[in-house]
């Protein structure tokens, strides 16, 4: 007896034991890849169900060495320190290159406060000098 949903709840098919790295250029055992490598290259098989594949990109699967790691540090573009993320407020580390740590962010803000000009009105206020004085 045939039916048509055979096999509609399998999870999915199994990945091959060997899979081609973009990074090295070598065929390397499926356990050298992270799962979320390993599902975009099982995106890019055939899928029966779907019209055109699951996906309309090729993805170059890339392994586990040759994956680039996260950054874990940035320099600082006015103080050129090289710091934790963690000295970086979560605004800056979006852009790497224009990133202010902290400290020079919090230095900067008190230098702007006292960079203003002093108020030249006087105590009583009773003259202001104008244009028209001046000329």
């Amino acid at each position: 007896m045939s039916h048509s949903a055979k096999h509609a709840n399998q999870q999915g098919s199994k990945p091959p034991k060997e899979i081609f790295c973009y990074g090295c250029n070598k065929n390397k055992p499926s356990h050298s890849f992270s799962k979320t490598q390993l599902t975009k290259y099982m995106s890019n098989i055939a899928n029966e169900y779907a019209p055109h594949g699951r996906t309309l990109k090729k993805h170059h699967t890339m392994c586990k060495a040759c994956t680039p790691q996260q950054n874990s540090t940035l320099t600082c573009m006015l103080c050129t320190r090289t710091k934790p993320l963690e000295k970086f407020a979560k605004a800056q580390r979006k852009n790497a290159e224009k990133a202010r740590c902290l400290q020079c962010m919090k230095k900067r803000e008190e230098d702007d406060i006292d960079d203003s000009e002093p108020d030249t009105e006087d105590s009583d206020g009773s003259y202001n000098e104008t244009w028209d004085d001046v000329l």
